[in-house]
This record gives C-alpha cells, structure tokens and sequence, in this order.
C-alpha cells in the first residue's frame, strides 16, 4: 500500500499490524484492534478474514479463510464485520479466540483480518487521470499453542543485483524451518581486505512463518569501490544464524 494512498485514507489502524497471543484449549482470549475515522466525514468500515500463504520464492497470497492446516480462522470470531464509523470517531474492533478442549498440534496458528474502507480514495495522477483505490489493512492475528521454542532460520538464496548504474542491492532469502514464527532481524557485517569491521547495515525487521520464507534486502551504498567480505546475521531474539558473502563495488 504506497504512503500517498494511506495519508489520504480516512481509515488509520491505531495498534499495530500484528498482534501474537499465546493460545490454550478450552480457554478464550480477547484482543482489539484500534481503528480511528479521520475524516471529518463518516466512513463505513468492512471487516473479513483471509489467511495468508508464503511460499518461498512466490510471495505471498490471501486465500479464503480457514484453507491451511494451521489457520486460525476457525478459532477467531469478531464483534461486527460492519460499523460506519462518524467523523473523527475512534473505534475498538475487539475479537475473540476460543480453541476447543481437544489437543492441536503445537505451532503457530494464523489469518488476517483485513480491514477495508468502504469507501474508495480518489488519487489523481501526473496526467490528469482520477483512480479510485481501495485501502485495506491486513492485521495480522497469530495464536501460539504449545511451549515456543525459536525456530531455526536457514538462508535459501543469497545474490546481489544492480538497483542502478551505481547501486547495488544485497537480496537474501530466509527459511523458517520450525512450527513457531519469528520476528526476524537481518544484519550484514562488512569487511575491508585488511579485515577491518568498515560498515554494518541492518534490514527492515520482518516475521517469517513456518515452513515459509521471508525476503530481505540491503541497499549497499556509501561504500568506497573495493573488495569486501561480509558476514549475514540473521537474529530471533534467541538464536543467531550466519552465512558470508563476497561483495565488489566498482
């Protein structure tokens, strides 16, 4: 969702994209998502779950809800899917996950709620053109069941690519390989010739799911031209996890 698109949207999510609780069988757990209309205007807001597939190498896709063995659509349920919302009015969507008594498997459990403006913003372009768009937060809600243990993180491909003439990007592409998911944090360590520490440069911060893959990126810019050798950390919170790279700036 580009940042024009979203400054001009009267709809705004007040806590957060993510929201983790730790689930348990028989047990309910209620959580809230903070919505505020800023418009001086009412906006009608729709409220829907889809679950969210990410495939390593194919991004990711919103299917219909409860299609995946670990979705937790199933096990959540929301106050209204509908509210029109006044000027300047800030609403609590509050949702509920109710696991029955039997045992699940022990992981995390997913899906999106996907918050969505009812009301299309207007964007005009460079040539004059008026396109109506559609926001949509996807929120996502994310249940673990079971002792959480830091899954372990291995990297699947690893290359560099020009962005321009003189920019070149750093891509990584990071597995989970365990049931939980992760917040990941990506860290590149870079090396002169003489072995000196010159730069460290850190990713946007991104959760990865099991069994997925995440994709990372660094801009390696500021770099005198030269030869340089470079360590990848890959961090979640509990565990570190390397790979090296050789990296040239000419």
């Amino acid at each position: 969702m580009s940042k024009s698109l979203l400054a001009n949207s009267a709809i705004v999510i007040l806590n957060g994209l993510t929201h983790t609780h730790a689930i348990v069988g028989g047990q309910k757990i209620t959580g809230k998502i903070q919505i505020r209309n800023e418009s001086d205007k009412p906006a009608r807001v729709l409220v829907y779950k889809q679950d969210l597939i990410a495939k390593c190498g194919l991004g990711n896709n919103y299917v219909d809800s409860a299609s995946l063995p670990f979705s937790l659509s199933p096990y959540l349920k929301t106050t209204v899917d509908e509210k029109l919302l006044a000027g300047n009015e800030e609403y609590v969507l509050y949702y509920n996950i109710e696991v029955p008594l039997e045992t699940l498997k022990d992981g995390s459990y997913w899906t999106l709620l996907m918050v969505e403006a009812a009301d299309p913003v207007k964007e005009q372009q460079p040539n004059g053109m008026n396109i109506n768009s559609v926001v949509r937060y996807a929120v996502q809600i994310i249940g673990d069941y079971g002792q959480v243990d830091s899954p372990k993180l291995s990297f699947e491909d690893i290359n560099i690519t020009n962005a321009n003439d003189t920019l070149k990007v750093l891509n990584m592409r990071i597995k989970n390989e365990g049931i939980f998911t992760t917040s990941t944090k990506v860290i590149l360590e870079l090396y002169n010739q003489l072995g000196e520490k010159v730069k460290v440069i850190e990713a946007i911060r991104r959760r990865i799911y099991p069994t997925s893959c995440g994709e990372f990126e660094i801009v390696l810019k500021q770099l005198p031209k030269g030869k340089y050798d470079g360590i990848i950390i890959a961090d979640n919170s509990k565990d570190l996890f390397g790979a090296n790279v050789s990296i040239e700036i000419d």
